[in-house]
């Protein structure tokens, strides 16, 4: 009896231990695994590894980054505060032409602009980090204009692709003919008061305002300037109503009146303007393109015939290059004079194209109906008032057909205007000029009617006259051989 009972406690404790080696053996398996992926992670943060995967490292790098920026920073800061503190009273230079310079910054101004955290030196190169003031950085100025101009250049090494463009604007163009009253950076966005992106309000018109105060009040009088200043939206607030740059661009700046400019900026924003002519207009794709928009859409404007010169080659209007001082010279003498355009087209026919051939330039003149004046084109109304009856063109003797102008454009960009005889557009040659602008007996210019019915008399008198003429000459040939 004892026997068994041993035999069997002996084999219910095995029974019991087995199980529990068993999960002994399980967790320590799984925990010697933990411990060698840890070992293989270590490594991963050892120094020298990859920079993607030590995450633990990127926050002191950035901090030392921006402590490099704080500290040089704080060193411009403070040589700028040395600047200011001369800079800020009010200290004056005279120029070499006698003019006195104002040399003072407002120190509040300046701290506050977008240039704050700029070094005056930055742009001060002459005077570096030298001692100032000292003979070596009391440089001479010959003018406000000049040093203006020159303090130009500086803008450059922080704005280029913004410089680039300006180089390609009308205002860089006259700045390059000798122009003072062109614009300079400084001359939009001040010295040393820049304005940021975030603080500059366009529909208040500066800085264009500045020099075009009057253009800037007939464009916020007019549909664009007091849906801009009213709400800012147009069209069930799909799109921002124009401002001077959307129109001008801000930088690359050009003169609208240059070609298909303003017809190609005024479909940019009403692309559905083709479609809506077209149900109501005949002949809308002629009007566009030889009707000036605010023609029709600044109804109280002065309008005009404009005649230009055309390149049939390049297929653009004519226009005064670097090179072409003594055709300028000549077209000068001819206003002075009362010469016609038709002495004009013959200087410019006479011009040799090419340095072989040297053969005649094939200028033909091409015309517009515009509005008078740069002022006039701002004053766009509503689509209730454009005007929509054809006669208010098409009738005898008009309004624009006393008013003629022929157009070049100068080497600046900006267009010259020459005032010629209303006779000019019945002239044999102007017929071609003003072609498009036909419709019989919807016309000032009778002669054309008259070479109209004169065209279509010729086109029946001879198929009717040749075939009287064979009719006739076949009768006498029938009567010989009889």
């Amino acid at each position: 009896m004892m026997a068994r009972t041993t035999v069997g406690g002996s084999t219910g404790s095995t029974r019991v231990v087995l199980p529990a080696l068993l999960i002994f053996f399980i967790c320590c398996m799984v925990f010697s695994g933990i411990l060698q992926a840890q070992a293989v992670a270590e490594p991963a943060t050892e120094p020298g590894s990859d920079p993607a995967t030590e995450p633990v490292a990127e926050p002191a790098v950035i901090e030392d980054a921006e402590a490099v920026l704080a500290a040089e920073l704080a060193a411009i800061l403070k040589k700028n505060k040395k600047c200011l503190k001369c800079h800020s009273r009010d200290k004056t230079k005279t120029l070499e032409d006698g003019e006195t310079m104002s040399l003072q910054v407002h120190r509040e101004d300046y701290v506050s602009s977008a240039h704050g955290e700029v070094g005056c030196v930055s742009c001060h190169e002459a005077i570096g980090n030298r001692r100032h003031p000292s003979k070596k950085t009391n440089i001479s100025i010959s003018s406000q204009r000049d040093y203006a101009v020159e303090m130009n250049q500086s803008c450059r090494a922080c704005h280029d692709k913004k410089f680039t463009q300006y180089e390609g604007s009308i205002h860089a163009s006259m700045v390059a003919q000798g122009s003072t009253k062109a614009p300079l950076c400084t001359d939009c966005h001040s010295a040393h008061a820049i304005e940021t992106m975030q603080a500059y309000h366009p529909e208040t018109g500066f800085p264009c305002k500045k020099c075009h105060e009057t253009v800037f009040h007939s464009y916020s009088e007019s549909v664009h300037g007091q849906a801009r200043i009213g709400g800012n939206t147009i069209r069930n607030e799909h799109i921002q109503s124009p401002t001077c740059s959307d129109c001008h661009k801000s930088h690359e700046v050009t003169a609208l009146a240059i070609g298909d400019t303003l017809r190609t900026t005024c479909i940019g924003c009403h692309e559905n303007v083709i479609l809506l002519h077209t149900q109501w207009l005949p002949n809308a794709g002629t009007h566009l393109d030889i009707v000036s928009c605010a023609v029709c859409h600044a109804p109280f404007a002065r309008r005009k015939f404009d005649l230009h010169l055309y390149d049939n080659v390049a297929q653009m209007p004519v226009s005064l290059q670097d090179g072409d001082e003594t055709i300028q010279q000549q077209t000068q003498a001819m206003e002075q004079a009362g010469g016609s355009i038709f002495d004009m087209l013959k200087t410019w026919r006479d011009k040799p194209v090419g340095d072989e051939q040297g053969l005649p330039a094939d200028i033909s003149i091409r015309g517009r109906m515009e509005v008078q004046s740069g002022v006039a084109a701002h004053q766009i109304a509503s689509k209730d008032f454009a005007v929509r009856t054809c006669d208010s063109c098409h009738k005898d003797d008009p309004r624009q057909s006393q008013n003629v102008t022929v157009s070049i454009t100068k080497p600046d960009g900006r267009i010259q205007s020459f005032e010629a005889d209303k006779d000019v557009l019945s002239s044999v040659t102007a017929v071609n000029s003003i072609s498009d602008f036909y419709a019989l007996g919807g016309n000032p210019n009778k002669l054309l009617d008259i070479m109209l019915l004169l065209s279509l008399a010729a086109g029946i008198a001879v198929p009717v006259g040749h075939f009287t003429m064979g009719k006739m000459i076949k009768e006498k040939l029938d009567k010989g051989e009889q």
